[in-house]
């Protein structure tokens, strides 16, 4: 059975993570995250990406896989990116989102179905997903978030095709203004029968901090994962599961907590504390540093005394900014999340949910109470933006 895996989504909400990095590349556990599903259903046979031209990191990712690289010219939704698979797909075939991970259990229960299937996954409030209405364990429709919310089952974009979806092909743009799969399955289920699989080992990321829960979940799952190369100096505590790459340097005196997961050439250095957080490849806290609950990109310096707090006072639910828009994140922990090839000064503080795009270079003392996405003009430490 052939497997696909839709790539090609920009990714927007994901940002700054995803300034330089395609969504499903980002590091859950020191491996990409498409790696995992791609993982979870590699006995049922040939894989292949879809995803954009532009997308170098995605189809350097599928040569290494062996997966085939198959090509939408224009992101024009999920179901142009179906479109794009048809010529290749002869029989039969598992379809998945890139950016939804699951379980190996979870990917055979609905690739054995009979037919076509569609697996879900049950929500406490509906609002952010596509709702599923099924009638004696058959689809009915699927309604892409509804302004009601309510508790329900949200649509967890993991199918089991026939070709007859490729009879559907011809559905308008949607309000959104792209060819959404979503109306071909709706058209489809007028006809033929669909079958609804429950799938609760369900990940998904749309937004930064998904990829904390992500990383969190494949942790407990597999364990601690400490590359052989890795140096854990004199005086360091690793409170596992930890996920550690090759060539990273721990300590001395360090404390890298459960849930962390510290990225190739990693440096966290004397009295520095990771706590949850995913640190990527390259980047260096080299003393007397805070991270929690937070993700930092690629090839970034902190300096002495950096700080994320990742609690707000009143312990209530935090906040994030979102394409112009603070939305409820649902945690009542979490830190910074910082893009790529970030520099801090001595002494900065991030307060909780804030975001720090790629390439900043914040100046000592600094208090972040806001995103940082330009390039701060401060000549005055103790200065809070």
């Amino acid at each position: 059975m052939d497997v696909i895996f839709f790539a090609a989504g920009k990714g927007e909400r994901m940002m700054p993570l995803t300034e330089n990095s395609s969504k499903v590349m980002l590091p859950v556990a020191n491996v990409p995250f498409m790696r995992w599903s791609m993982e979870a259903a590699k006995k049922l046979g040939r894989a292949g990406i879809v995803c954009r031209r532009e997308q170098e990191d995605v189809q350097s990712f599928a040569r290494s896989a062996g997966a085939e690289i198959i090509i939408q010219e224009k992101p024009l939704g999920t179901l142009d990116a179906l479109k794009a698979c048809k010529a290749r797909i002869a029989g039969d075939f598992l379809l998945i989102n890139g950016d939804c991970m699951f379980s190996e259990e979870d990917v055979m229960k609905v690739a054995s179905c009979n037919g076509n299937a569609a697996g879900i996954f049950r929500v406490q409030s509906l609002k952010n997903f596509g709702a599923v209405e099924s009638s004696g364990g058959m689809l009915q429709r699927i309604r892409e978030k509804p302004p009601e919310g309510g508790e329900g089952f949200a649509n967890a974009a993991i199918y089991r095709f026939t070709r007859d979806i490729f009879d559907y092909l011809d559905a308008p743009l949607s309000r959104r203004g792209e060819y959404e799969l979503t109306d071909a399955i709706n058209e489809m289920a007028k006809r033929v029968k669909i079958n609804v699989i429950e799938v609760p080992s369900w990940i998904t990321l749309t937004y930064p901090w998904d990829v904390l829960d992500a990383n969190q979940k494949i942790l407990d799952a597999r364990g601690s994962m400490i590359a052989a190369g890795a140096e854990i100096r004199s005086g360091s505590v690793i409170e596992e599961p930890v996920a550690i790459g090759e060539g990273a340097v721990i300590g001395p005196n360090a404390y890298v907590r459960k849930y962390s997961s510290i990225g190739r050439g990693c440096r966290i250095g004397n009295a520095v504390e990771i706590k949850s957080s995913i640190i990527m490849d390259g980047t260096k806290v080299p003393h007397l540093s805070y991270v929690g609950d937070s993700v930092v990109g690629k090839g970034c310096n902190l300096g002495a005394g950096f700080v994320t707090a990742n609690l707000r006072l009143n312990e209530q639910s935090i906040g994030s900014r979102v394409k112009g828009i603070v939305v409820d994140t649902g945690r009542k922990k979490l830190g910074a999340i910082i893009g790529d090839d970030v520099k801090a000064g001595v002494r900065v503080s991030v307060m909780p949910g804030k975001k720090i795009w790629p390439g900043i270079a914040v100046p000592a003392g600094v208090i972040i109470k806001n995103d940082v996405e330009k390039q701060p003009n401060i000549s005055k430490m103790g200065k809070v933006i």
